[in-house]
């Protein structure tokens, strides 16, 4: 786990009660701002890449598929107590601001939680969100490779107490990849559906 990453942000899933001074969603460095999305040029910035997992249907997945599209990426785990389904919730209304926009934008959600997380199961919460989303899991080293790739982080926290085992508490960045999949911008957990409406929109804007 990076020594910058957010402390607060990691445990955002884990349903635990520490209290770590940090962001909600940093990274490496501490506090990450959500770039402008005024409508100048977005640069592109490092991390990201294609990867192939499969998806909530048990087929192959590639990244490379979703080509012009804009594509928004974020890592989680079913069994997430509060974070995970915040950010379906929010995204779900993303959806509905975007409107008819909404069909150039597409939702992955990665799991960190291979164990438990069969396409089966994730196909089974997405169902519970009026989301255009797709759900993927794999081998553990694969989801690790593409963790890393997005400058992520995730850690198992034993819980021997509880019938769960563990808890997964992990990043919680909402990537933003444009239809070239070159990624343009990180928003916080914290960050509004007007926020994300937007630089979605800058996005798709200069495409």
């Amino acid at each position: 786990m990076s020594r910058g990453l957010s402390r607060r942000a990691l445990l955002a899933c884990a349903g635990l009660s520490f209290t770590w001074a940090a962001t909600a969603c940093g990274e490496r460095g501490g506090a990450m701002p959500v770039e402008d999305t005024s409508g100048a040029a977005l640069p592109v910035l490092e991390g990201g890449g294609d990867f192939t997992l499969t998806d909530h249907d048990g087929q192959p997945f590639a990244l490379s598929s979703l080509r012009g599209n804009v594509v928004l990426v974020f890592f989680g785990y079913t069994f997430c107590p509060d974070a995970c389904p915040t950010t379906l919730s929010k995204l779900s209304s993303v959806a509905r601001r975007l409107g008819d926009e909404a069909s150039r934008v597409k939702t992955l959600y990665i799991s960190v939680d291979p164990g438990r997380d069969t396409p089966a199961v994730i196909k089974a919460d997405l169902a519970n969100f009026r989301l255009d989303a797709i759900g993927l899991t794999g081998a553990k080293a694969d989801i690790d490779k593409v963790v890393t790739q997005y400058g992520a982080a995730y850690e198992i926290v034993p819980t021997p107490e509880s019938a769960a085992a563990y808890t997964v508490s992990h990043t919680t960045t909402l990537y933003a990849l444009d239809p070239k999949g070159q990624m343009r911008l990180k928003f916080r957990y914290e960050a509004t559906v007007d926020e994300i409406v937007a630089g979605i929109r800058t996005i798709l804007a200069a495409s």
